[in-house]
């Protein structure tokens, strides 16, 4: 049977430790050798880890930002809630047009794998 992290709540583990005791609880439970309270008692603290796992998560969601770029060469951020918070890239300035046709070959073999 696992130990769990020096009994400590699984609030006060960092996700790396809860996700590692978590999987150590699972490993426990799946092999069938544990007395009926033993796979009780893991079973529940193996659904507080999870728990205590997930909302880590949530939280670090939230503190996802995109990096903005600014036309003059600035650049902010700005918190991302979710997928429609997502600005596209403002598009690269265009080439200017040469008259070299070794250039003009270039450029449309370039655009061909863009």
């Amino acid at each position: 049977m696992p130990e769990p992290s020096n009994g400590a709540e699984p609030e006060s583990l960092t996700f790396e430790q809860a996700y590692a005791e978590l999987e150590q609880t699972a490993q426990a439970l799946q092999q069938g050798q544990l007395s009926l309270d033993e796979t009780l008692k893991l079973y529940e603290r193996g659904s507080l880890l999870a728990r205590c796992c997930l909302q880590q998560l949530e939280g670090v969601e939230l503190k996802v930002t995109q990096l903005l770029s600014h036309g003059d060469g600035t650049y902010s951020t700005r918190p991302i809630v979710s997928e429609k918070d997502v600005t596209p890239p403002d598009p690269l300035p265009s080439e200017p047009a040469s008259s070299e046709p070794e250039d003009l070959l270039l450029k449309e073999q370039k655009e061909l794998f863009d």
